[in-house]
């Protein structure tokens, strides 16, 4: 529901009320059951004139509440929409003063028609009305202005997402408590009613905001519940002491004691809060349930496409390869035939093998020991670099999801080898149980011109931390260590 809409229905609520008060205190009055002095009618026998109810009663009232009704209408609903949100000043100010100058002349016409003898009996009604003109509109400016900045703020003014919620819900609150006890005081309710908006509504929702944002998260989750229960005696108690603990003060009346009084509005509030903030945070819990669904499935598809990104459509290369590996049997070029082997080998594996949610760990494993030693047939006789492997073989039947070891690997070699200064790799794989364990260890030398790797791109450690998160949630431990000469992993997977 849009604010405005609020405002209107808390507005004609409040104009529906007092008019209905107002029809039927005139029905009594006609009905005979109120005396002939009722109403001010003395001070208009003092002056020799006759008192009419509906004219100098009645119609002097209906006047205030609709002049009031209308002025919160346009000042704080139309004004806003028509003229603020395009920004057009003057037409807003030209409003403004058009309006006041309407309430100002309907003000003094029920001043005049309820007090309409003496001398300067215009005058007097014009000065007062002018009087309460000025504090209506004052009022009704410093609510536009309020009312302005909560929403801006509840736009724009929080970065942090997780708290626009509460804002959002107190400016609603605010703005309509804000109404509602204005509509009070203005149209003179009783006190107790005007007490109970001003002290006892904050309150309460106050209690709500506490067991929305806090209790509920923190504590209801938990096998023990007492925690939730002894929190919500004590915070809730703590802020009714304030609120609460003056209204009842204030409002014992006809021997209910104060006591008596406190704790039977704790609680109601308690009965009538905690069974609507118990949904509301079911609501949003099971709201975010979805997004989080939602969005695992967007990261997976996300991740999915990287990978498809990061490959090439291999089949037009497949006749190139067995060319060249045909020439360099021929010219036993034994070496580069079986590099030309290897890399056939993993496109095969890139182009069927990785489409597949789950695959085999041989495969797995085989596919890494192609890259290894095509890597290391670049830098088999370099004399700096130091590159020890052990791959220990799984003798048991497991699945893993394809493309999950590589990426570690592929960065050791991208950023760990300089073919001038002091390089290492040492690559670790071995298992325990259903459990698998990869440790890599490598020396770093970031962008540096002899980097063989500088300017190649593969998927990446932070693609492949997302899909460990969503493809082994709770199942995979991943251990990162860097120094600015050295980087270690150490990843651990529950297998399948």
């Amino acid at each position: 529901m849009k604010l405005k809409y609020l405002e209107i229905a808390i507005a004609t609520l409040f104009l529906l009320t007092n008019t209905y008060g107002l029809l039927g205190t005139a029905d009594l009055y006609w009905r005979g059951n109120f005396s002939a002095d009722s109403f001010g009618a003395p001070e208009f026998k003092a002056h020799g004139l006759q008192f009419n109810f509906t004219t100098h009663y009645l119609m002097p009232n209906l006047i205030l509440y609709f002049t009031y009704y209308l002025s919160f209408i346009w000042m704080a609903c139309a004004l806003p929409n028509r003229y603020f949100a395009e920004k057009k000043w003057n037409k807003a100010i030209a409003a403004t003063a058009f309006a006041f100058l309407i309430t100002l002349g309907l003000f003094t016409l029920k001043r005049y028609l309820s007090s309409p003898y003496g001398e300067a009996a215009l005058w007097q009604s014009l000065n007062g009305a002018l009087n309460q003109a000025l504090i209506l509109y004052t009022a009704l400016l410093f609510y536009q202005a309020a009312r302005q900045s909560v929403l801006w703020l509840s736009r724009h003014g929080l970065k942090n997402d997780s708290k626009k919620p509460v804002l959002a819900e107190s400016a609603y609150f605010i703005i309509t408590w804000f109404v509602v006890l204005s509509g009070c005081i203005l149209l003179k309710a009783y006190w107790g009613v005007t007490m109970f908006v001003g002290f006892i509504l904050p309150c309460t929702f106050g209690v709500y905001l506490l067991n929305v944002y806090w209790l509920f998260p923190a504590y209801f989750n938990k096998t023990n519940r007492l925690p939730f229960w002894a929190m919500q005696i004590a915070a809730t108690l703590c802020l009714n002491v304030p609120f609460n603990g003056f209204y009842s003060s204030q409002a014992t009346y006809s021997g209910t004691s104060f006591m008596l009084l406190f704790v039977l509005l704790w609680g109601l509030q308690l009965c009538l809060i905690i069974p609507i903030a118990y949904y509301v945070y079911k609501h949003r819990q099971g709201l975010e349930l979805e997004l989080t669904g939602l969005k695992n499935h967007l990261d997976t598809t996300d991740a999915s496409l990287q990978l498809l990104k990061s490959q090439i459509n291999p089949h037009f290369l497949f006749n190139a390869l067995n060319t060249l590996y045909g020439m360099a049997l021929t010219e036993k070029a034994e070496n580069t035939g079986d590099g030309i082997q290897r890399l056939g080998d993993m496109m095969r594996f890139m182009l069927h093998e990785n489409m597949q949610d789950k695959i085999e760990l041989s495969k797995e494993i085989n596919y890494l020991n192609n890259y290894l030693s095509l890597q290391n047939m670049r830098i088999a006789s370099n004399p700096v670099v130091d590159i020890t492997v052990h791959i220990q073989e799984s003798k048991a039947y497991h699945l893993i999801s394809p493309m999950l070891l590589i990426p570690f690997v592929e960065n050791a070699y991208k950023h760990g080898i300089s073919l001038k200064e002091r390089s290492w790799i040492h690559i670790n794989l071995y298992f325990t149980e259903s459990n698998l364990h990869l440790d890599v260890h490598n020396s770093i030398h970031l962008s540096k011109d002899d980097d063989f790797e500088k300017g190649r791109s593969g998927i990446g450690l932070k693609n492949v931390k997302q899909r460990l998160a969503l493809l082994y949630p709770q199942k995979h431990e991943l251990v990162i260590h860097q120094n600015t000469k050295e980087f270690f992993i150490h990843l651990n997977i529950q297998l399948q």
